[in-house]
């Protein structure tokens, strides 16, 4: 019996039709692909850095500008009351241990202390938020802890925390037509205004590549590290005194 053209091997050892013989990757390959993932990888490392570097950022900026408004407005609406009383009762201020006869402030560079009476018509509120429904004599004092940050006290009572960004506070006052610092003042019963500058700092460091240089009380400064740094700068007339028109003109400041 003639074999012809019959095949007899197993099915398994004959050549499928139409089917190529299977490759491998090479190792040039596999190094080309894994060098390209890297390149890959890094640069989605490297955006999600610069994405986190941005938004811690833009956070800590906000708390600085906020705060700097803060406590702004704070000291500001604590100076518009000074001196307040209620139009039948006599706007008397005696002396005492922190304020000279009929002043209605008084403090040093970076702590502001300041009187008026309550009130049991308008609804009057404290440096701490509390209602002032007696019509006695409130004195508040505003000052730096040694945590920089702001405190409040209220008639002699602990100081409680405004705010914990202020990293400093310079303080002028406008007597005699100038503007001096503490030490300058002779009557404090005559201070018709009060000036106010605050450095604001973040709390996180390594925010900026290079130390703020900033001016704060007359001086510019290099800041120690890398945190936000801002000053915010505001005077306030005392309403409740008479005065003439409070003029901007700085003065002598070296007093």
């Amino acid at each position: 019996m003639g074999s012809g053209n019959i095949d007899y091997r197993p099915d398994f050892e004959r050549p499928t039709p139409g089917r190529r013989r299977q490759r491998g990757v090479s190792l040039i390959e596999l190094m080309v692909s894994l060098a390209l993932s890297m390149i890959v990888l890094l640069g989605v490392i490297d955006l999600f850095i610069a994405y986190q570097h941005q938004y811690r950022l833009q956070t800590q900026l906000a708390q600085v500008q906020e705060s700097g408004r803060f406590v702004t407005d704070v000291l500001t609406r604590e100076l518009r009351k000074a001196g307040y009383a209620e139009w039948q009762k006599a706007q008397t201020f005696p002396a005492t241990s922190q304020f000279a006869q009929g002043a209605i402030v008084a403090g040093n560079g970076s702590t502001l202390r300041v009187r008026y009476y309550g009130s049991t018509d308008e609804p009057l509120q404290d440096c701490l938020g509390g209602g002032l429904e007696s019509a006695d004599i409130t004195r508040a004092t505003l000052s730096l802890n040694t945590s920089q940050g702001l405190d409040c006290a209220v008639d002699g009572t602990s100081p409680q925390p405004l705010d914990a960004n202020v990293e400093a506070m310079a303080l002028r006052y406008f007597v005699e037509g100038r503007w001096r610092r503490a030490s300058g003042v002779g009557d404090w019963a005559s201070v018709k205004g009060v000036g106010i500058e605050l450095l604001v700092a973040s709390r996180q460091d390594g925010l900026v590549d290079t130390a703020s240089s900033y001016v704060f009380d007359g001086e510019t400064v290099t800041a120690p590290d890398r945190r936000l740094y801002r000053v915010y700068a505001t005077s306030v007339a005392l309403r409740n005194v008479a005065s003439p028109p409070l003029v901007t003109s700085q003065g002598d400041t070296s007093s």
